[in-house]
């Protein structure tokens, strides 16, 4: 008996692709009725494909493109040799049923085009399932799938159509009237910090918002805050954890909930009269009532160690389509793994691929992305230890791609590592009064920080004052300065 898949053949509509070439060398103009999607390599055979590349060129270029313009084309060239040769195309005059099915026909050969590219990528599957490369664990089988999906689901050739001033216009005041009627004017994610919404109008859709910080600033806190805020205000939230575990994120949401130190929710005990001592039952109510709470919000956590931005894409795809989404936090994005060919050209390609990626999935998935970074020690260097945008680590892509750039400082973490040391010949009382200037400094600090908003597509610029409980590891408005 003869195998069934024997007898199949790729898809194909040698038909479709003849009378298509036909009526664009009848006519040109028919040109415009698949120039928005349709390319060279979608043809299946491959003569085809260098006939419509030969007219794509000529006619994009302002010239005739005919059975005899295109005769210089092709003489000597061998691309039509199992065709007939130059005679080929004055035939394919014949196969034209109508100019104005052109884009009917280029249709059906993208369409076929396709299914072949879905035919191989199945085969792939197959193979590295069956062991053809015994090195890539399943999960990255998974993951390479689904990032070859998306790209052919995006890259099929259907452009998306041109936008008419008049809908883009409309579009900005039906914007301006939501936000008008929404509390604080936001016009995206409510972040639950005045000051943020304040100079952001919320964290808006497509948007890729980078939040920079060197170590112990409290990034982690910071995008706990954001998320918790968020979720309070009815958005569903993915909080993707590649450095801690969802349970030590949650912690904090918990201790903040409870207003109790989160030392005291990690370990059930507080400091007493004789050393430690189990917290009272007041305490754990608070705490178990604290830990409903933040049970009941809408947020969920991909917590993979080094995953990759195409593993969290199938990730938050899913989500959005299952149980919706209006918000993708990732802390942070250092430990975001890239592909393997970025990874061995450099940490820079690496860096700017995962970032491409990030803003990809941000317009894909019409959400905001929050994406918390490491910087350089540059800023270390200078003077008040402000960050700025040339602290950003390993890559440019990261300041161009982010529609949003912060940066979180905490002035009393420097001042309180760094007291006064004796100078040369300075006298006793001389360094007693730096150290008191000194002490007088790190106390009018305590408990301040700064999200420096450094870059902003659309909006200001300027600083954002929080306050910081060092003992919640959490971040609050600062009532007197909620923005400048």
């Amino acid at each position: 008996m003869t195998d069934l898949a024997t007898l199949r053949h790729p898809p194909h509509n040698t038909l479709a692709e003849q009378s298509l070439l036909g009526a664009l060398l009848a006519n040109n103009r028919a040109y415009e009725r698949v120039s928005d999607f349709l390319r060279p390599e979608h043809f299946a055979h491959p003569a085809h494909g260098a006939i419509f590349a030969a007219i794509q060129r000529r006619v994009e270029a302002g010239q005739v493109a005919d059975a005899v313009t295109l005769r210089g084309e092709f003489e000597g060239s061998r691309a039509l040799g199992e065709l007939g040769g130059i005679g080929y195309l004055a035939q394919l005059l014949t196969a034209t049923v109508g100019v104005i099915n052109a884009g009917e026909y280029g249709r059906v050969v993208l369409d076929c085009w396709q299914r072949r590219q879905l035919i191989d990528l199945g085969e792939v599957i197959v193979n590295r399932a069956h062991g053809d490369e015994p090195d890539l664990a399943p999960e990255v089988q998974i993951e390479e799938a689904e990032a070859a999906l998306s790209a052919l689901a995006e890259g099929g050739g259907q452009a998306a159509p041109l936008i008419p001033a008049s809908a883009a216009a409309q579009a900005a005041v039906e914007h301006m009237m939501r936000a008008r009627s929404s509390r604080g004017g936001l016009l995206g994610v409510d972040t639950g910090l005045r000051g943020v919404n304040r100079m952001t109008k919320g964290f808006r859709e497509q948007q890729l918002i980078l939040i920079g910080a060197r170590p112990s600033m409290g990034k982690t806190a910071l995008g706990a805050t954001i998320a918790r805020n968020a979720a309070r205000a009815g958005m569903r939230v993915l909080f993707v954890t590649a450095e801690m575990s969802a349970a030590d994120v949650t912690a904090r949401m918990v201790a903040a909930e409870a207003d109790i130190p989160l030392v005291e929710v990690l370990s059930g005990h507080q400091e007493g009269p004789e050393g430690l001592e189990p917290i009272p039952q007041g305490k754990i109510d608070r705490i178990v009532g604290a830990q409903m709470a933040v049970a009941a919000l809408p947020i969920e956590f991909e917590e993979a160690s080094s995953p990759s931005v195409a593993h969290l894409r199938g990730r938050a795809r899913r989500m959005k389509r299952q149980r919706g989404l209006d918000l993708i936090l990732v802390d942070y994005l250092g430990l975001l793994r890239a592909s393997d060919i970025a990874a061995r050209q450099s940490r820079n390609e690496a860096v700017s691929e995962i970032s491409r990626g990030l803003k990809a999935m941000a317009k894909e998935l019409k959400v905001p992305v929050v994406a918390l970074s490491q910087l350089s020690r540059e800023n270390e260097k200078r003077e008040g230890k402000r960050p700025q945008l040339s602290d950003l680590r390993d890559s440019g892509s990261l300041e161009q791609d982010a529609d949003v750039v912060m940066f979180l400082h905490r002035e009393h973490y420097y001042l309180a590592k760094n007291p006064p040391t004796r100078k040369d010949n300075e006298s006793a009382e001389d360094l007693a009064d730096r150290e008191a200037a000194w002490l007088s400094l790190v106390e009018a600090c305590k408990g301040k920080a700064e999200l420096i908003l450094a870059k902003q597509r659309q909006g200001p610029t300027g600083i954002i004052r929080l306050r910081w409980d060092a003992e919640l590891t959490w971040f609050y408005d600062d009532a007197t300065h909620p923005a400048e």
